[in-house]
């Protein structure tokens, strides 16, 4: 141990040491429990540093007792890839998950790599309606076996909270609330409504939610239409609507809104509780509810009214959000409604300004909140067995406030100083979530921290597709179109590579692509070129190079791939990342431009850039533990036999 972390962690108080002392020990039987804290995002660089700062002690106490080790995340260090590595054990190439993103190898057209929804076996169509005589489904796209299914089978039990990649979850003996892919109500990962008689400020048109102008139709009342889910049992799938009246009393600077029958009285820069609404997709007969909170920007001198996104109910889900499918409605009737939305922060209102840092860092806080009182929740009544609960806040609001923290961000200077604290209020946050779990321990109960990858500073945007169209190998055919998403200036038949999603590089097949311009034999000479040529592109601003890393998919994961898989997967340098045009296959003017967006952290970069860490109570056998090793390494410390595939046990606590 370095001379400045003993003397850290000699300051601590004798009830900390003590702690820390018992938890040196080997397990020499099983355990009765396992605490399992997924941290999304907690990086080991910052970790670190706020245990030397004094703000995180119940860290530094598991630091002494199993050590702060650094967690080898997925390639590429994406959360679904990596929380799928660790539900399974195994990489991209059995659990199928690549990219936040997929895309059909025939057309090129994207879609969400987690899950997906299968429409009914038959309808029946009556006039204008279409009445399923089967029902919909919503289908998991990751596979490979769930390492917990190993303990249920033994009769032990295990909650996974939040559980990540894992919508719909699993169905099994475990109890599962879904996390990280779980959509709101509109099918999306998150789309907020901002209705205001003042659209024209709002400049950014960008993706992530709707601006809605409404006017005043006298007495300072508006009209606010709320958009909901499809009506799958109408012709042309309908938006289904509900309508809120708002009234702005600008004497008090509040609003009333009045919304199927609920009332709300608030005031500018105050955020409502939940409000339930339902969208009628046959009038007394059919509904489906949801789940919102209004946020008031303004009211004087013009209407600023923000929506969230719309959750699913946990109360009455009309998506499959847990299993058994009771779980999340007596959560909900124990604790009260609360984000059933994978991505609960915000981060795209913040992104086109219709959120300041101060508004989304309300809002950030009311997720927190919420998750640890569900936290506490479960930790009270956990018993026996495995508890795994997750937490997303370290990760998307990293993502957000980066920039405060990096003097050389684009955006560091236009930060206001004060923000530098918050993410550090956040670790301590956690770390108090840490001290809980450490005092619900006992002789039998072991605690495991660890997070699925760490951050990197996102200051320069790399324009892949248009760095692949200036190197020659694509060809722009419409030079107006090089703003528009999906390849619409692309020539299919003289572009030989092309960029989508985050990380992922494919090559445009002859015998996978529609138009495909490269032949089987021409692939494996075209990635060795490809690889030079990226990992050799340097940034004129800086002179660093932007690729760290140009893997050949085939070569980590030898074997045969599915056909979405990429045949190139980029591990960005730090500080770099594929620009937000890259992920969705337009072709904007320049290579490398400045990151203006408060996305300002990133970790889809090299895997070797942003590790994760891993602490414990228990100390480790084996050497650079891996997220693959997890699930084999849990299940030993309940005595349950493990498969000999699927990662290592790292904890190794039966000597053998």
């Amino acid at each position: 141990m370095k001379r400045r972390e003993f003397l850290k962690l000699a300051a601590l108080s004798p009830a900390a040491l003590l702690a820390m002392n018992t938890g040196c020990r080997r397990t020499a039987s099983p355990a009765r429990r396992v605490i399992v804290l997924g941290i999304d995002g907690m990086d080991p660089f910052l970790l670190r540093s706020f245990i030397h700062e004094g703000v995180m002690p119940n860290a530094a106490i598991l630091m002494g007792s199993g050590g702060l080790n650094r967690l080898g995340t997925s390639n590429p260090p994406q959360s679904p890839v990596a929380w799928s590595n660790f539900i399974t054990g195994y990489g991209p190439d059995v659990h199928g998950i690549f990219d936040f993103i997929h895309r059909n190898p025939s057309t090129r057209i994207p879609y969400l790599s987690t899950s997906r929804v299968i429409g009914p076996d038959r309808i029946i169509s009556i006039s204008d309606w279409r009445l399923p005589l089967s029902g919909a489904k919503v289908e998991l796209m990751r596979k490979g076996e769930p390492f917990w299914n190993r303990l249920t089978d033994e009769g032990i039990p295990v909650t996974m909270v939040k559980l990540p990649v894992d919508f719909p979850p699993d169905r099994g003996k475990a109890r599962i609330l879904s996390g990280l892919g779980t959509p709101d109500m509109r099918g999306s990962q998150g789309s907020f409504t901002f209705f205001t008689d003042d659209p024209r400020s709002i400049t950014d048109n960008t993706s992530g939610g709707i601006v809605v102008p409404v006017r005043d139709y006298g007495d300072n009342c508006y009209v606010c239409t709320i958009s909901g889910p499809e009506n799958s049992m109408r012709a042309g799938n309908p938006v289904m609507k509900v309508e809120a009246k708002v009234w702005a009393d600008r004497d008090t600077d509040a609003l009333r809104i009045d919304i199927q029958g609920t009332r709300i009285v608030l005031a500018a820069g105050e955020w409502s509780q939940w409000v339930r609404m339902r969208f009628d997709a046959i009038p007394n007969i059919s509904s489906v509810h949801a789940i919102g909170r209004f946020f008031v920007k303004e009211v004087t001198p013009r209407l600023k009214l923000y929506l969230s996104p719309l959750n699913i109910d946990p109360l009455n889900p009309a998506l499959p959000i847990s299993e058994p499918q009771s779980y999340s409605s007596d959560l909900a009737r124990e604790i009260g409604p609360f984000y059933t939305q994978g991505f609960p922060e915000d981060t795209k209102a913040l992104s086109r300004g219709i959120l300041s840092d101060d508004e989304y860092l309300q809002q950030a806080w009311i997720v927190l909140r919420e998750r640890l009182d569900l936290f506490h929740h479960e930790l009270s009544r956990f018993r026996e067995g495995m508890l795994f609960f997750y937490f997303s806040s370290l990760d998307l609001n990293t993502h957000m406030f980066y920039r405060v923290l990096d003097i050389n961000s684009p955006l560091h200077a236009s930060t206001a100083p004060r923000f530098k604290g918050a993410i550090r209020e956040l670790y301590r946050q956690i770390d108090n979530v840490i001290g809980a779990a450490l005092s619900a321990r006992d002789s039998n109960t072991e605690v495991i921290v660890l997070s699925d990858h760490g951050f990197a500073p996102f200051n320069r945007s790399f324009n892949l597709n248009t760095w692949l169209a200036e190197e020659g190998y694509a060809n722009i055919t419409s030079a107006g179109a090089r703003n528009q998403d999906m390849f619409a200036a692309i020539d299919w038949a003289s572009t030989a590579a092309y960029g989508l999603g985050l990380n992922c590089l494919y090559i445009n097949r002859s015998d996978r692509e529609e138009n495909g311009a490269v032949s089987p034999e021409q692939v494996p000479d075209l990635l060795l070129r490809l690889k030079h040529d990226l990992e050799s592109v340097t940034d004129p601003a800086t002179g660093r190079h932007v690729i760290a890393n140009a893997y050949i998919t085939s070569d980590l994961y030898p074997g045969p791939l599915p056909p979405y898989a990429p045949d190139m997967i980029i591990g960005y340098a730090r500080c770099y990342r594929s620009s937000w045009e890259t992920t969705l296959g337009s072709y904007p003017v320049g290579v490398i431009t400045d990151n203006l967006d408060p996305w300002s952290g990133t970790h889809c970069v090299d895997p070797g850039v942003v590790p994760g860490i891993l602490l414990s109570t228990v100390p480790l056998s084996l050497p650079d533990p891996d997220l693959m090793d997890m699930g084999k390494s849990i299940s030993s410390l309940f005595g349950v036999p493990v498969l000999p595939s699927g990662g290592r046990d790292i904890f190794n606590v039966s000597g053998s």
